[in-house]
């Protein structure tokens, strides 16, 4: 009798985990960046009321997200908030961590770009609300940008605690360009979600040895690396363009791979400016396609 009771209490905790475990997810929206800082302002509370109803859609308990918009999200708050994140997650826990700012490319200091392509000097970064756009006289040097290495980082420590059972999705809708002209159209362009100049720092030589961990989780970024993300303007207001697609396109219990074919689909559909081209990029492990995305309660 008690092997059979033990029997069924992991059947129960199996399928417990097999359900989805606790959802998890950060949201880091930022519109209004401090004039002093030179970057324009984004369209990334509009970002945020999608971002949020999509959660609920999908289950998560508002208990469980965190919020950091605005003046909210320095590069401490959100670097202690991915801190936090990789010590909370537990196995089988489904986790989405969602990005709405400027991006912008950046000096690679420690080398890791230049092991993929000897031409590469680049890292791409996030920028929180306390990075400004260039290196300058009032006495930044990039300390706050959120360079890719360090998501990278934390992304994997939250892949691993959560286990093979686990799902983790990472959006950003940001900008990584720097390899593109500016444009001299005479047509407005729409606000894009990052900077046509790299940030360029005095390379300091070899800072660390790379240490890069191959994507095993579900990412998905606005656009490649050398392009522009140009927000989309649907009823009278402004999107980011991949956080527009994502809201209309993701449901509970879909897989990764009919995720992604509806983002393309979606993405298709929505205008660009004229001349103008942006192709999301996605990463799926081949063994997450079929994974069904936050199907549990």
């Amino acid at each position: 009798m008690k092997k059979i009771y033990l029997l069924f209490l992991l059947l129960c905790l199996l399928g417990f985990e097999a359900s989805g475990g606790t959802k998890r997810a950060l949201v880091v929206c930022i519109g209004a960046y401090p004039p002093e800082s030179g970057w324009n302002t984004l369209s990334s509370q509009n970002d945020k009321a999608l971002v949020l109803a999509m959660l609920s859609r999908c289950g998560f308990p508002v208990s469980n997200v965190c919020l950091l918009e605005e003046s909210k999200a320095t590069y401490a708050a959100i670097v202690a908030a991915l801190e936090q994140l990789a010590d909370s997650v537990r196995p089988g826990d489904q986790v989405y961590i969602h990005f709405s700012c400027h991006g912008q490319q950046i000096t690679d200091q420690d080398g890791d770009e230049a092991l993929r392509d000897p031409r590469d000097r680049l890292d791409e970064a996030l920028v929180p609300y306390d990075a400004f756009i260039s290196y300058n006289w009032r006495g930044y040097k990039g300390d706050s940008h959120l360079i890719d290495d360090t998501i990278n980082a934390y992304m994997h420590r939250i892949h691993q605690a959560v286990g093979r059972r686990g799902t983790v999705l990472f959006v950003a809708d940001a900008c990584h360009s720097g390899d593109i002209s500016r444009d001299d159209a005479d047509m407005p362009l729409p606000p894009f979600r990052g900077a046509v100049d790299v940030f360029e720092q005095p390379y300091r030589g070899k800072t660390a040895d790379p240490v890069v961990h191959p994507v095993a989780w579900i990412s998905l970024s606005a656009c490649k690396e050398f392009q522009t993300n140009f927000e989309v303007e649907v009823g009278g207001r402004r999107y980011g363009r991949l956080t527009y697609a994502l809201s209309r396109c993701l449901e509970p219990g879909m897989t990764a791979g009919q995720l992604t074919d509806a983002l393309l689909t979606e993405y298709r559909r929505l205008p660009l400016p004229k001349g103008k081209s942006q192709t999301p990029w996605f990463v799926v492990p081949e063994k997450m396609k079929s994974r069904k995305l936050f199907n549990g309660r």
